[in-house]
């Protein structure tokens, strides 16, 4: 089976269980809005802000090393005792944060929720490999369908808990058994149950891993507080309302970001992994399944760039008009966020996570100046420097430093695939910029014709892809119902 019919195939599985977990718990938030308060979901919410923080050092790249390595099971031992060694680092931390964080805030209910929200750090660290060794092994099927079933077991419990007045615990103790329930599925079908092995095992994994867990760190903390950047200076410098607008609107960049290119990047990586080791063309295949990505966020971006009035006035009702403002900008991050965010996966996979952290820390500086240059005339006007340094700086920058010095990738490829989508984006925010929407519709629509002429190859490949699919789980569907009726 090629590389294709294997990516998508892994793709359909696996998105096919997270986009109904997703509704699943869209329908659930309906239920717990009425029985829990906006206090309730606030505590957990203030406590995540600093948990959220200390939960990027949990992996610290090791699934990704464990999936890049050709070491076997002696390995595997010593990564997992590196990883609950951090695991139970962080948890120690968090406790003794949980008294400062308290008092920052004032209240004190916060510290025990705190400390038993921290016990997630040792649970999901004795995870990291059996979920590394799954993905490895392309198992997608099989992740898909515990993560759905834990979805559900999740939903059940924060409903009970809910129902019988936990208060706040009914959002922090289901994500603690859904972690241990997780793990009991994932250990028992890799055989890697959680065991301590001696010191020397921690010590060999360390010095192993060491490099991808600096640079990954890093560059996930530069990420982590350049996505808070906009959202600190506005809240400071123009009050809570403003901040709610603009959340409001930026909310949908990172639901489209993380359902498109998160999902891709979930299957991309081990995908990549094995296409290397059996010595086929990455460049191709990569530029390819970027091709789809780009078909996959125009509907998205398109309603956002040309009809914001009317998505706003459908979705929230005219309260939230000013929303619609900010939407063209964030579609048209859309456009490129969905294609770059893949790209952290690619240096793993040529082992130059360093270079990756070094491209993040300039790119990151440039986004913050841009914010905070922004942030001295308007609210809209961050997210519009946002936008153009994004086009015109720091995809350049990924281009350059990324996908030609690093990865080696054909210079007339690059420009291509890129240089139509960059100017025609360009194009795009120039016209929303200056208020000329004839321009933006026919920009977009030229952007959609580009799209179709470039892709459509690979389009009618995974539409066969799909069909197939869908083919075979109407077969088993069918084969399930005779066996029933029997």
């Amino acid at each position: 089976m090629s590389f294709k019919r294997n990516f998508y195939k892994d793709v359909v599985t696996l998105g096919g269980y997270n986009y109904s977990s997703q509704v699943i718990n869209f329908l659930t938030t309906a239920i717990l809005s009425r029985l829990l308060l906006p206090s309730e979901y606030g505590i957990v919410a203030l406590i995540m802000v600093f948990t959220g923080f200390i939960m990027i050092f949990t992996d610290a790249g090791l699934s990704f090393d464990v999936v890049r390595s050709d070491y076997k099971y002696t390995y595997h031992k010593s990564i997992s005792n590196l990883a609950f060694l951090m695991g139970v680092s962080l948890f120690l931390l968090m406790c003794l944060l949980a008294y400062p964080i308290a008092l920052f805030y004032d209240n004190m209910e916060l510290v025990l929720p705190t400390i038993v929200l921290s016990s997630l750090f040792i649970i999901r660290t004795i995870n990291i490999v059996p979920y590394a060794l799954l993905t490895k092994s392309l198992s997608f099927n099989y992740i898909g369908q515990v993560q759905f079933t834990a979805n559900l077991v999740s939903i059940f419990f924060m409903i009970s808990f809910a129902y019988f007045n936990f208060s706040y615990w009914s959002l922090i103790l289901p994500q603690i058994i859904i972690s241990v329930y997780i793990y009991f599925f994932y250990s028992r079908k890799t055989n890697f149950p959680f065991r301590l092995y001696p010191h020397k095992y921690t010590v060999a994994g360390f010095r192993k891993a060491k490099s991808i867990m600096g640079n990954l760190s890093g560059f996930n903390v530069i990420n982590y507080w350049v996505s808070s950047a906009d959202n600190l200076l506005i809240g400071k410098m123009y009050g809570e309302a403003a901040l709610g607008i603009y959340n409001r609107a930026f909310r949908l960049l990172t639901l489209s970001t993380s359902l498109i290119s998160g999902l891709f990047g979930k299957v991309l990586y081990p995908s990549l992994k094995k296409l290397q080791s059996e010595g086929g063309n990455v460049q191709n295949e990569y530029f390819n399944v970027l091709g789809i990505i780009s078909l996959l966020n125009y509907p998205a971006a398109f309603l956002l760039i040309i009809f914001p009035e009317n998505f706003v006035r459908i979705l929230w009702g005219s309260n939230w008009i000013d929303v619609a403002a900010f939407l063209p900008y964030f579609g048209l991050l859309i456009l490129i966020k969905t294609l770059t965010n893949t790209t952290g996966h690619i240096y793993i996979l040529f082992h130059k996570e360093k270079v990756l952290m070094y491209v993040g820390i300039v790119n990151s500086i440039i986004t913050i100046t841009a914010i905070v240059i922004g942030s001295m005339y308007s609210v809209i006007t961050i997210a519009r420097f946002i936008t153009l340094s994004t086009l015109a700086v720091t995809t350049p920058i990924t281009l350059i430093y990324g996908f030609a010095k690093t990865f080696g990738f054909k210079i007339s490829d690059i420009i291509k695939f890129w240089v139509p989508k960059l100017l025609f984006s360009l194009t795009i925010l120039y016209s929303v910029w200056a208020d000329y929407y004839f321009v933006s519709v026919i920009a977009i629509i030229s952007y959609l014709i580009h799209l179709i002429f470039f892709q459509w190859k690979d389009l009618i490949k995974v539409s066969g892809f799909l069909k197939e699919k869908a083919i075979q789980m109407k077969i088993k569907l069918i084969k399930k119902a005779v066996l029933f009726n029997k």
